[in-house]
């Protein structure tokens, strides 16, 4: 049902039709060209009705459609949600039957849906649209009125839910668990909620001109905050977004946490993401894989650059092998043991004795004679040590000649 605020349309037409008889009965016009005649007319008719009606959804300001969207998200949200009904399809309906909050049946009695009086409680009289035998007629109904554009909402969102008294499932083809999308929803409705025969294709229209879709799931901005849709309902658990996982609870995103799903342990770092390689996470250590799992790594050994660690059944990493800022400093292990002896690190060979890199002193191994210097490394060539002259060869040996 749409409601209209100017007849011009409809005199202008008035006077096509006019003409029309006038000139039949001038140049004796056959009855079958008469018909085509006035068939054509009808159908311009409806055309112009429908336009004036679509008028009111599409001919308000950008600021009048985007102030509507913005003030009534987070109730058509809500209310919708509530009902398990699709809060694009009820936004759509809202701004299309209201002509987004500017109709006189919503300004006068916030009535953004056309809902007719009950029986009971206030109501305003109104004229209004509807399609019968193949054409619109003008009719003078009473409507409901309400005293909030939420209770509106709330009436609109029971009738679809509930159906009529003699058919519970009047609207069940509009419902979330019989609609798998708007689209499906918009066509349950039409030759039911409403006669026109476009009714669906104008929802659907005012959904995907504006956007609305990207209120039935997803990360949302519901008028109270940003939170994760899926069905309707605020979600829980891992979703990915903007190239990573973030997880949900009760639609909200969590940061800085522990969370299990699919018999594995994850973290959300301060940002909502789940985290991958080696981490620092109260003073322990633990890794997440680099493959794009971001799951936590238990009882295995497990290698970051050229070090290695021993994850327990908690996911704590151990020094296995490799060099460590540990507690005490850095430190060189191997197999979670102390090291001595030389390492090869960085490109350069390092002495350690119980882990600790030495350096400007004399080291023995494999029977010959080496000397670190000021930075730890093993130094070739001719080298000047407390005024002696000593040779380490050029030939990546390093030892003593």
């Amino acid at each position: 049902m749409k409601f209209i605020d100017s007849s011009q349309p409809f005199l202008w037409l008035f006077g096509i039709l006019r003409a029309g008889f006038i000139l039949r009965g001038a140049v004796y016009m056959s009855e079958n060209a008469v018909k085509t005649v006035k068939g054509i007319l009808l159908t311009v008719l409806a055309f112009m009705s429908t336009m004036v009606m679509s008028q009111q959804a599409f001919g308000a300001t950008n600021a009048q459609v985007q102030a509507f969207i913005k003030d009534n998200r987070a109730a058509v949200m809500a209310v919708s949600n509530e009902y398990g009904i699709y809060p694009s399809i009820q936004m759509a309906q809202a701004a299309l039957e209201s002509g987004w909050g500017t109709s006189q049946l919503s300004t006068k009695a916030n009535n953004y849906f056309g809902v007719k009086w009950g029986g009971s409680g206030a109501y305003v009289a109104m004229p209004t649209q509807e399609y019968v035998n193949g054409h619109y007629i003008t009719v003078t109904e009473k409507f409901a009125k309400y005293n909030s554009v939420r209770e509106s909402l709330e009436g609109n969102a029971r009738l679809l839910a509930n159906g009529l008294s003699w058919n519970h499932n009047y609207y069940s083809g509009a419902w979330r668990s019989k609609a798998s999308n708007y689209k499906e929803a918009a066509y349950g409705l039409q030759g039911k909620y409403a006669t026109a025969p476009d009714y669906a294709a104008k929802l659907i229209r005012v959904i995907e001109t504006y956007h609305l879709q990207e209120m039935d799931g997803g990360y949302i901005n519901d008028g109270t905050g940003w939170f994760w849709y899926e069905n309707g309902q605020k979600f829980t658990g891992f979703r990915f977004y903007m190239g990573t996982y973030y997880w949900f609870e009760n639609g909200a995103r969590i940061n800085n946490a522990w969370r299990s799903a699919w018999g594995y342990r994850y973290y959300v770092d301060d940002e909502g993401r789940a985290v991958q390689g080696l981490r620092t996470i109260g003073g322990k250590r633990y890794h997440f894989g680099t493959d794009g799992t971001f799951y936590l790594r238990t009882n295995q050994t497990v290698a970051h650059n050229q070090e290695k660690y021993r994850a327990s059944s908690t996911g704590e990493l151990q020094p296995w092998s490799g060099y460590f800022d540990t507690p005490a400093g850095w430190r060189w292990i191997e197999n979670g043991q102390m090291y001595t002896g030389f390492r090869f690190y960085m490109g350069a060979y390092y002495y350690f004795r119980n882990g600790v890199r030495q350096h400007n002193q004399f080291v023995s191994q494999w029977g010959l004679h080496y000397y670190v210097g000021h930075d730890g490394r093993s130094v070739q060539g001719i080298h000047v040590i407390d005024g002696k002259r000593y040779n380490f060869g050029s030939n990546g040996t390093f030892y003593m000649r």
